[in-house]
């Protein structure tokens, strides 16, 4: 059996013919944000095997397909979770508890700063700097979706509804 290390270094053929489909749709001039972001959409983040095939088909180096993936934060080298909530730090929401709100929130999923993905892959945990609704302050987001105005128990029943709609859908 594979760990999940050893599953990340190789690609499986469903997920070869996934990366032959973004080469398929975009011509060798395209730059590498748009392969990168093809292959983020496709599989939810950059998997090692990925950086490997776009090094082998275009003129750019692993070294350099990695330092670009990990310098943008729209990018991910680790998997991530079907639900993506960024819990706003700008000022308004810092005043108004985001970082009490967010040690509450890693701490009921099972999740830090260094491993923000659950176990089940349902949720990540994003910091972010502003999501620029500070009247709403303290907000977070879920899938492009704004919640404001959170406490602890408004935060947690809003995580809980994504997860219960996750469980639905595996039934």
């Amino acid at each position: 059996m594979q760990t999940q290390v050893e599953e990340n270094l190789t690609a499986s053929p469903e997920d070869l013919a996934l990366m032959e489909d973004v080469f398929r749709k975009n011509s060798r001039e395209n730059s590498l944000m748009i392969y990168l972001q093809q292959v983020q959409a496709q599989f939810g983040y950059v998997p090692p095997y990925a950086i490997k095939y776009i090094a082998e088909r275009t003129l750019f180096s692993e070294s350099r397909i990695y330092g670009v993936v990990t310098f943008y934060t729209q990018f991910s080298i680790k998997p991530v979770g079907k639900n993506i909530i960024k819990i706003c730090n700008g000022t308004a929401c810092h005043v108004g508890g985001s970082k009490v709100l967010g040690k509450k929130l890693r701490s009921h999923l099972k999740v830090d700063d260094e491993n923000p993905t659950t176990e089940d892959r349902v949720f990540t945990v994003q910091p972010v700097a502003c999501l620029g609704c500070c009247a709403l302050a303290p907000a977070m987001m879920v899938n492009g979706r704004v919640y404001g105005k959170l406490t602890v128990d408004s935060m947690i029943d809003v995580v809980e509804s994504y997860r219960k709609a996750a469980e639905l859908e595996v039934v």
